[in-house]
């Protein structure tokens, strides 16, 4: 008969791996979506979308929208550590922002063209075209800060104790400075005298997928399915043997 402190051990075993499936799926669900639509844009004979929400006006919308459907039920059941005090910025808030964020999104979506012939959301078909897109660039700022903080702030957490550590720590920090970097950026290609010109290359499509593999990537660094990658960054922060 298994004792009280084996029941603990498990219960424990069981929460660990249950945080790590979450983490894995939330990595997963962002590599899947930017592979699916450059997959998409190579075998349909239809160009690349200007970004990746323009895809809502497309025969992938049941993809866009379900994708980031499935993220932010997974980051809405997030739970993460328990705060520290009075901390007040906290795993399960955080992925609780960016679970809102994804699923406005979704239910939010660009302008379409005049004959795409969609059918509205059940939010767009409540408020104004304007009000509508603005919702959903709003929500996007506020997923991808949300994810930046995760890198920045809450995944770092802890003593840098060990190489693979201080390994993951670097990785998280490069993967939230590229999120801030691309929302930049995407701002910047926004303007004016440059959207047009730079049209024919995608760069909002192009530095939202960065900004995806970035958040990706350090969720399924925490969720420890890119061992190898953080074996190779602690490799290379010891220098060579």
């Amino acid at each position: 008969m298994m004792d009280d402190r084996g029941i603990d051990q498990k219960a424990r075993n069981q929460l660990v791996l249950s945080f790590l499936s979450v983490r894995r799926a939330i990595g997963a669900l962002g590599f899947f979506l930017p592979l699916a639509l450059i997959a998409f844009a190579i075998l349909w004979p239809e160009p690349l979308g200007s970004s990746i929400s323009a895809y809502f006006h497309s025969p992938m919308r049941d993809i866009f929208v379900g994708t980031l459907i499935a993220q932010a039920v997974f980051l809405w059941s997030y739970e993460g550590f328990a705060p520290e005090g009075a901390e007040r910025i906290t795993d399960r808030g955080t992925a609780r922002v960016a679970s809102v964020g994804a699923m406005l999104i979704a239910l939010a979506p660009t302008t379409g063209p005049a004959n795409s012939g969609d059918a509205c959301t059940l939010l767009a078909c409540r408020m104004p075209e304007w009000l509508t897109y603005g919702v959903h660039f709003a929500a996007a700022g506020v997923f991808f800060g949300a994810l930046a903080v995760f890198c920045l702030v809450l995944f770092v957490k802890g003593a840098e104790d060990s190489a693979e550590k201080r390994a993951s720590n670097r990785i998280y920090r490069i993967c939230g400075w590229t999120i801030l970097a691309c929302l930049a950026l995407i701002l910047l290609v926004g303007l004016p005298g440059l959207s047009g010109a730079l049209a024919p290359l995608r760069p909002v499509f192009w530095l939202e997928t960065i900004a995806t593999f970035a958040f990706a990537t350090s969720w399924a660094v925490k969720g420890d399915s890119l061992r190898p990658l953080v074996q190779g960054f602690a490799a290379m922060q010891r220098g060579p043997a």
